[in-house]
């Protein structure tokens, strides 16, 4: 339905234009009608009409002026002159004042309804692309901050020297004078119920905005929160660290921020991203709250590992978890205190964790199990986001680990000695010791030893000797090989002590029963 004002000074004439509305059954609801002009003019104004129509002869003010007042006003409104005049200087006018067209009278009631019907054609297409244009604009503000976000988000990602920062920063500021002077990065960790957390990403930013808008381009990349300071000094970090102890307060939780002081705005990606692995680090670590830096954060790259390798496996061969975790305990916080980035923690992590489950795949668990052991590991460190997550990553490996092993049982212990039988009998040309055949196998020496001889009948020392002398006098009756050759083919280092051993055993020495196999040949 359409608003219209009729105006003619001619009751009858006005009686006669609602008759055709409503003969023809025409949109229209006639809101107003008028004897002038001025009357016309106030009608307009208090009912903003889609369309009118004016007589040009009217009193007080002709339908002319009041049609080019009324456009003043009104541009969309459909103005229609009706006039019983049809001089070209009336017709000239009323186009100037831009009317949708100029009716004379005595007009037909099959006329005005065509023409009225074109009207709302026009009206009705003017108000699709008003509505189509209100929705292009509310869809452009809907994502203007979404498209600012990511203009500022590739902008920090870049680590180049971008002359179009400054010009970028101050568009999203609305500042022309705004040149950044340091980059914050945020971020929080739960003390308790982390339930209450939803939508807490979304407070944060809307609280950063009201409180420091003014101060700072604010923007949130997921759980991130980061702010572009335009000036750094003791005011505004006061501010600042009231607003984060508010948080920490307010919400139970604990506010990690890394700040990092803007040299030059066209390299300001370089900034942020020291900003960010501060604050990551910080998080990592669990440090609270403004870590302000001026330079870079890498700190070193390669962490020593293997002493504390050693340390677990001599645990774990001990049946010692808790002290394992005792002792990565104090290798992490020997870490922290060097200022290592989570990245090198968590390869340095790995690399313990691949040594110890490959220890326990030579014997105590197969290839299949190691392979998901450490698949799963792998898995869990990558979602760690503490030095607490992490550290409990490993002490559930240990766990995992230690109840493959358990206490040896009979069965279990005669497979232990066949598997200790076989190595050697493979490897006896190499230097085996006790010790080393025990860490395979994960139990302690002591307990190796005695079953060992339990099950082999004699003792690992004894046993290891007899198989080198039965080697040794194989190769020997080939006649290929002298006897020094032949101490070192079996693992004897020296080929006095070789020959000494050999002659007690045999009751012959190996230089005799080479010449024997000469002279018999």
């Amino acid at each position: 339905m359409y608003k219209m004002i009729i105006a003619d000074d001619e009751p009858a004439v006005r009686q006669y234009l609602r008759y055709i509305v409503k003969q023809y059954n025409l949109p229209f609801e006639i809101c107003g009608e008028a004897e002038d002009g001025e009357q016309a003019v106030r009608l307009a104004e208090l009912h903003q009409p889609e369309f009118i129509i004016l007589d040009i002869n009217m009193p007080l003010m002709n339908g002319l002026e009041a049609a080019r007042i009324i456009r003043e006003r009104h541009k969309e409104t459909i103005i229609y002159i009706l006039t019983a005049y049809s001089q070209f200087e009336y017709a000239h006018q009323a186009v100037q004042t831009h009317v949708a067209d100029y009716l004379l009278k005595p007009i037909k009631p099959a006329q005005l309804a065509d023409t009225l019907r074109k009207g709302i054609a026009s009206a009705l297409s003017q108000r699709i692309s008003k509505q189509r244009l209100q929705r292009l604009e509310q869809q452009i503000a809907k994502d203007k901050p979404v498209v600012t976000q990511q203009r500022l988000f590739e902008l920090l990602k870049s680590d180049s020297d971008n002359s179009g920062t400054l010009k970028l920063l101050q568009s999203i500021a609305k500042k022309e004078d705004f040149s950044p002077a340091a980059v914050l990065s945020v971020s929080y960790w739960h003390n308790s119920d982390r339930s209450q957390s939803i939508g807490m990403e979304e407070r944060l930013l809307q609280e950063s905005m009201a409180l420091l808008g003014e101060q700072a381009i604010v923007t949130s990349f997921g759980d991130e929160l980061v702010m572009i300071f335009d000036r750094w000094d003791y005011d505004v970090r006061c501010v600042l660290q009231t607003q984060l102890e508010e948080w920490e307060r307010k919400y139970a939780i604990t506010i990690c921020a890394g700040l990092s002081l803007v040299a030059r705005p066209s390299q300001i990606g370089r900034d942020y991203k020291n900003a960010k692995k501060k604050r990551e680090a910080g998080l990592f670590w669990h440090q609270q709250g403004l870590l302000v830096i001026d330079g870079a954060v890498d700190g070193p790259q390669e962490i020593e590992c293997e002493d504390v390798q050693k340390q677990l496996r001599e645990c774990l061969l001990e049946r010692k978890p808790d002290k394992a975790k005792t002792i990565f305990h104090q290798f992490l916080s020997e870490v922290k205190q060097r200022v290592c980035q989570p990245e090198y923690v968590h390869a340095a992590i790995i690399k313990i964790a691949n040594n110890l489950i490959e220890k326990y795949a030579e014997y105590i668990i197969s290839d299949n199990d190691a392979s998901l052991i450490r698949k799963n590991f792998i898995s869990q460190v990558n979602q760690t986001v503490s030095v607490c997550d992490l550290e409990q990553c490993l002490c559930k490996l240990i766990d995992t680990l230690e109840s493959n092993v358990g206490s040896l049982e009979q069965n279990q212990a005669e497979q232990a000695v066949k598997w200790a039988i076989e190595y050697i009998n493979s490897n006896y040309h190499k230097e085996l010791t006790l010790e080393q055949l025990a860490e395979k196998l994960f139990i302690s020496t002591g307990y190796f030893c005695r079953i060992f001889k339990k099950h082999a009948g004699e003792g690992y020392a004894t046993y290891l000797t007899n198989i080198r002398l039965k080697k040794a006098k194989e190769i020997l009756l080939t006649g290929n090989y002298t006897v020094n050759e032949v101490a070192r083919m079996v693992g004897f280092r020296d080929a006095s002590y070789f020959s000494s051993v050999f002659k007690k055993h045999y009751h012959q020495s190996p230089s005799n029963l080479a010449a024997s196999i000469r002279v018999g040949s």
